[in-house]
C-alpha cells in the first residue's frame, strides 16, 4: 500500500513541476504566491489528495489553529501528517512558501487579517 502511495505523489508532484522564477527569493503575495501555490500546493488543496484542506471551501478548513498563517507556514515548510515538506520539493525557498500559504489563505478566508 505504502509504495502506491509513493508512485501516486511522485506522479503527482512532477505534474505539478513547472518553470521556476529566476530568483524567488523576491516572492511575494499575489502573481508569486498565486504561481507557487499552482506549482508546489494545488496538486492537493484543490482535490483534497491526501485529506488535504480544500483551497476556497472554509468548512475543510474549521477547527484548526486560530494563528492560520504562522500554522500554515510552519506546517508547509516542514510537513504535516501525509503533507510533505516543502510540496515534496526541497528547493523551494522560504518565501515562495510564504508567498503560496498566504495565497491560500486570501482565497479562503478573504476577510481574515494576515498575522503581524
Amino acid at each position: 500500500m505504502s509504495w502506491i502511495y509513493l508512485v501516486l505523489l511522485c506522479a503527482f508532484g512532477f505534474a505539478a513541476c513547472g518553470s521556476h522564477p529566476a530568483d524567488d527569493s523576491v516572492a511575494t503575495a499575489g502573481d508569486n504566491g498565486r504561481q507557487a501555490y499552482t506549482e508546489y500546493c494545488a496538486v492537493c488543496h484543490e482535490t483534497g489528495m491526501l485529506g488535504a484542506p480544500i483551497v476556497g471551501d472554509a468548512a475543510y478548513w474549521k477547527g484548526r489553529s486560530t494563528l492560520w498563517q504562522a500554522v500554515l507556514m510552519e506546517h508547509a515548510k516542514k510537513g504535516y501528517y501525509d503533507m510533505p515538506a516543502r510540496g515534496g520539493r526541497s528547493d523551494v525557498s522560504d518565501a515562495m512558501i510564504d508567498a503560496a500559504t498566504e495565497h491560500m489563505l486570501s482565497i479562503t478566508f478573504p476577510d481574515l487579517p494576515k498575522d503581524q
